[in-house]
């Protein structure tokens, strides 16, 4: 059993790397994607159809919620120093 987890571990550690190695290519790949002078372009729908998602689902918000995680932070300041 012992010789089968070792062979899984040396897949798994080949995969890590192959895909560390990939990372790079992929991030420059998506970034000359966003950079092409016709990216807005060509996804323009999808672009649409998620800022309509986003119109249609969302909730107007009176506040950021700053206010409200400043008082959760000054309740657990108080716990905190008794």
């Amino acid at each position: 059993m012992s010789n089968a987890l070792n062979i899984n571990k040396k897949e798994i550690t080949r995969w890590v790397e192959a895909w560390k190695r990939a990372a790079f290519s992929l991030e420059e790949v998506r970034r000359n994607e966003l950079r092409s002078h016709d990216y807005y372009k060509r996804n323009q729908e999808l672009i649409n159809e998620m800022l309509q998602y986003a119109c249609d689902i969302g909730e107007v918000r009176l506040s950021s919620g700053l206010v409200d995680q400043q008082r959760v932070y000054m309740r657990l300041r108080e716990r905190q120093t008794g």
